[in-house]
């Protein structure tokens, strides 16, 4: 006999030879059933199933269960209700199950790490500050950390008012811009009043018509205070001429800024930042 397949001869014989299949109820319930076959050796085996039947309940949706008392029709009319192995091919099922307000997540995110800032400052007693982009949300948590990148604060220069201040509130208390080289000015100005630093103002060109001086803002307010922006607008439009000019209290801002935004991609435009230069 051959030992890779049999013939359509020995199939007829070993076919007639095969005794049907048994089936017996076992006493816990299950049932095993008894076969006989050929295998691809041309042997004769015996194979033993047992098998259990399990009960699972399962919900379903009204429309779903009103289907399934459906009466079979075409070539299946007049047959049991149910799934018949011998004409249907059943798969492996697969549930899909849709999650709603999926697109929330990130906002709900961000309320969970702005809960956890109120928190911290409850039990510091202080306000949680960014030190890239001055944004109220940790460090690590930057949005614009890919385009600031590490931020190193310079430390301020020493000046007889300065070394004045320091000495009687401490060596660690924050000193505001108006107060930072006040020997140097005359007495009488204030903040509001002292004369520009043109040293610290920025050029911005090649920006799109329809820039508004609160996205300018927006996005140089990340590098440092920003003392003042000015967008050049069409006085018959209103929309932008294409430029403007960014004003910082401190110079280290600008050119941290300028360094940073200068051939940055924004609005489908590369700006180009250059220090503004002075007038004749």
């Amino acid at each position: 006999m051959n030992t890779s397949s049999l013939d359509w001869a020995d199939e007829e014989e070993y076919g007639s030879s095969l005794p049907s299949i048994q089936t017996f109820d076992n006493p816990d319930g299950t049932k095993t059933m008894i076969e006989f076959r050929v295998d691809d050796n041309g042997k004769k085996v015996k194979v033993t199933r047992v098998i259990k039947k399990t009960v699972v309940t399962e919900r379903v949706q009204h429309a779903v269960a009103e289907r399934k008392k459906w009466a079979k029709f075409g070539q299946e009319a007049g047959k049991a209700g149910g799934v018949d192995t011998r004409t249907t091919s059943v798969g492996e099922n697969v549930q899909l199950r849709l999650q709603l307000g999926w697109t929330n997540s990130k906002e709900e995110q961000q309320e969970e790490d702005a809960l956890a800032a109120a928190k911290v400052k409850a039990k510091s007693g202080s306000v949680v500050r960014c030190r890239a982009c001055k944004g109220s949300h940790f460090t690590a948590q930057c949005p614009y950390k890919s385009i600031i990148g590490p931020v190193d604060e310079p430390p301020l220069e020493a000046t007889p008012a300065t070394n004045r201040i320091t000495g009687a509130l401490g060596e660690k208390r924050y000193l505001p811009p108006h107060m930072r080289g006040a020997s140097t000015r005359e007495g009488g100005d204030s903040m509001f009043k002292r004369e520009r630093d043109d040293s610290a103002t920025l050029r911005v060109t090649n920006l799109s018509d329809d820039t508004r001086e609160e996205e300018l803002r927006d996005l140089f307010r990340r590098f440092g205070g920003i003392q003042r922006v000015y967008l050049a607008k069409d006085k018959e439009t209103g929309r932008a001429k294409g430029f403007a000019f960014v004003s910082y209290y401190d110079r280290e801002c600008a050119v941290r800024a300028r360094d940073r935004l200068d051939g940055f991609g924004w609005n489908n435009l590369i700006l180009r930042c250059e220090f503004s230069k002075p007038r004749d």
